[in-house]
Formats: C-alpha cells, sequence, structure tokens
C-alpha cells in the first residue's frame, strides 16, 4: 500500500477571530509604532476626516465673512483634534500613558461634538455665502461630507463603546429609595 504524505504546504488550516472594530493595541510598557490601526475601518475614517478637513480650509480661506470665519473655526479645531487623536492611535500612547481615561467614552465625546458643531457651521457657511466665490460653497460641500463622515466615526465609536460596557450601574429604577 501506499503511504499518504502531505507536506506543510498542502495541509493548512483557518482560524477565524472576531475583534472590535477598534482592535486594543497589544499591552506594552511604552511608545511604540502601531500602523495596524490605519487598516481598520476607524483608521480609514479618521484619515478621510483629515483629508476633507485640508480641502474645507484650503477652500474656506480667507474668510471674508463672519460665517466663514466660524466655519474655519470649526474646521481648524477639529483638524487639530483629530490629528490628535490620530498620532494617539499612531504611538500606542492610550497603553503608554497610565492614566484612569476611558479613552473610548473621551473620544466618543469628542467626535459627536465635533460632528454637531460641523452641522452648525456648515448650516452658517451657505447662509453667508451671497455674493462671494464659489469656493465657499465648495468648501461648505466638502463640509457637510465631513460632518457625515464624523459622524459615521462617532456611530462606530459608540458601539464599540457599548460593547466595552455591556452592563449598566443601575439595576433598576433611579428614584428607587435604598432601605
Amino acid at each position: 500500500m501506499m503511504a499518504e504524505t502531505h507536506t506543510k504546504s498542502e495541509v493548512s488550516t483557518t482560524t477565524t477571530t472576531t475583534s472590535p472594530t477598534y482592535a486594543s493595541p497589544q499591552k506594552s510598557s511604552g511608545i511604540s509604532l502601531c500602523l495596524e490601526y490605519f487598516k481598520t475601518g476607524p483608521g480609514i475614517v479618521k484619515l478621510v476626516e483629515l483629508f476633507l478637513g485640508i480641502l474645507c480650509m484650503a477652500c474656506a480661506a480667507p474668510a471674508w465673512t463672519k460665517g466663514t470665519h466660524w466655519f474655519l473655526f470649526v474646521v481648524v479645531t477639529a483638524f487639530v483634534s483629530t490629528t490628535l487623536w490620530c498620532f494617539i492611535y499612531l504611538l500606542n500612547l492610550k497603553s503608554a500613558i497610565n492614566l484612569p481615561i476611558d479613552w473610548l467614552l473621551t473620544e466618543l465625546l469628542n467626535t459627536a461634538i465635533t460632528t454637531l458643531l460641523y452641522l452648525i457651521a456648515v448650516i452658517v457657511q451657505f447662509c453667508s455665502i451671497a455674493g462671494y466665490a464659489e469656493r465657499n460653497v465648495a468648501a461648505g460641500v466638502f463640509g457637510v461630507f465631513n460632518m457625515i463622515t464624523y459622524a459615521i466615526g462617532s456611530f462606530y465609536l459608540y458601539r464599540d463603546w457599548k460593547d466595552s460596557h455591556p452592563h449598566s450601574s443601575f439595576s433598576g429604577s433611579v428614584l428607587k429609595r435604598n432601605p
């Protein structure tokens, strides 16, 4: 009889694991470069937010109306905060900094507030562009796209925050008295 032989290249095993959208980095003792985050959905969303923010700044500057001043303030503030979050993920600072911070909740609040500010800024930008160049219209349109991108990022963060906090601290009615 012939004996069956298999080489390692012929036999392969596949394992699938599910991980949260915001994959938690490996625990390390210090700062390390972590590029894997930017290959995930939320990492790509952050990069799109930065790209659209650059387009908004390029189209709206220089600001000739008060509405465009407000729009640029919101865009630049969002750009700076998103850049800081990108560096936090890039350098794996969440595990390097040993502070009692709920990082997901902090980022969720930041992104949700930024989404709301973008909504207000886009409305103000569209209301204040009468008689001005088409570039202000383009800035408003890119602002709408960036607002939608921030809303998607807020959805990812909310979903991951709810997954990491499955149980509420309340076990019944809030107004219930303790004996």
